[in-house]
């Protein structure tokens, strides 16, 4: 005798995307000053968003009246019991950032043959410059796979609210709506391309110039965001303190202003402009000159275990050196010929996956990921004539 498979949705779900929406519309009207649009329609779609806060999904939330299921990178699932109640209440997708990961496409295929709707972000990353960053083109199978109508729905305000590399909101405006809906007649003949390039330009925002932030702390924690010196072209000697970021090692010193563009005088206008310089500095390094590694500093290193949704402390100082080819941590080297991929989760944290493994390096609140996760792609473009994508 046949059993019927378990179902994805439980009543419960139901009722914590209520509750969520209650208590998020309290606290992002009050932190956020956060307006949302309704959606009125409660059919089923497939809900893009693009990615500026770390409630984005939420905030989409608060626009709808049916519950939709979120695809959600693993590194949530690996909180202990945070990850077990959000699992019970939510029953988040997961994906592994990053990769190709079939098993939350088909469990994506599972919940849409149930009758209910999906919402993800395209990036998978949020932005760290308030500009829209990498869409993966593998989105565009995802859609073609799952024929429902695609709802757009775009935040604004958030890069100034809640930059990436903050460790507090600020004060400032958000809004969100759905702003374009895609029939499955309108783009179930499109080329790839077309509905690429349509997706990349519908969830596109530029915040980088225009953002809204009033603080007393602007600058704080952007050593998360850029590790280059723009003009000793040092890695990793940068400090942040109130609304002013310099260099420790040639004396530069910067201060950021309301829209978060610096000084008169600073080399860079913006983080955006910061790091373009910084993608320039990277794109130039030979993979060749492999002797002596590009930067090093002291890490904290995790296994992210998969079957316990736990992280194994493997070292809590070790000596991390990044190499044009390789990274050595803990007396172990990763040649990025063997890693999968490299991402950078949150604000500081680096996740790269390696011989099936998911490991992950943290270190302290000015730690910046994002060095280590350039150095690699750029390996990889070189060695697989890429196409420039740095990682973010």
């Amino acid at each position: 005798m046949k059993h019927k498979s378990k179902k994805w949705h439980k009543a419960r779900h139901t009722f914590f995307f209520w509750l969520s929406k209650c208590l998020i519309r309290i606290y992002s009207g009050i932190v956020y000053r956060y307006r949302g649009k309704k959606f009125e329609d409660k059919g089923q779609y497939l809900f893009l968003y693009n990615h500026q806060t770390p409630l984005d999904q939420h905030l989409l939330y608060l626009s709808l009246s049916r519950l939709p299921y979120t695809v959600a990178s693993e590194d949530i699932f690996t909180i202990g019991g945070i990850s077990r109640f959000i699992c019970y209440a939510q029953a988040p997708i997961p994906f592994k950032k990053s990769e190709n990961d079939f098993a939350a496409v088909k469990t994506c295929v599972r919940i849409v043959k149930e009758g209910y709707s999906i919402a993800l972000s395209p990036e998978g990353n949020r932005t760290f410059t308030g500009e829209t960053v990498h869409i993966k083109k593998s989105i565009v199978k995802l859609i073609k796979l799952l024929r429902l109508p695609v709802a757009f729905f775009i935040i604004r305000g958030g890069y100034g609210v809640m930059p990436r590399y903050a460790k507090k909101p600020r004060k400032g405006k958000m809004s969100g709506s759905i702003e374009k809906v895609l029939a499955y007649e309108a783009y179930k003949d499109m080329s790839d391309d077309d509905l690429y390039e349509l997706i990349r330009q519908t969830l596109y925002v530029d915040e980088s110039e225009t953002s809204q932030c009033r603080s007393a702390k602007k600058a704080e924690y952007m050593e998360n965001a850029v590790y280059l010196c723009p003009s000793c072209k040092s890695v990793g000697t940068l400090a942040s303190k109130g609304n002013a970021i310099g260099c420790k090692r040639c004396g530069l010193k910067g201060y950021v202003n309301e829209r978060l563009q610096f000084n008169d005088g600073f080399p860079v206008k913006n983080l955006k402009k910061w790091t373009a310089l910084q993608n320039e500095w990277v794109n130039a390094l030979s993979a060749e000159e492999t002797e002596r590694p590009i930067f090093s500093e002291i890490v904290t290193v995790r296994k992210l275990l998969r079957d316990k949704s736990v992280k194994q402390m493997l070292a809590k100082e070790a000596e991390a050196r990044a190499y044009a080819d390789r990274l050595e941590v803990d007396g172990k080297t990763f040649y990025y010929r063997d890693v999968s991929a490299m991402t950078v989760c949150g604000r500081k944290r680096l996740d790269f996956y390696c011989a099936n493994e998911t490991f992950q390096l943290t270190a302290s609140d000015r730690f910046c990921a994002l060095k280590y996760v350039n150095l690699y792609y750029h390996y990889k473009n070189i060695k697989e004539d890429g196409d420039g994508f740095l990682g973010i």
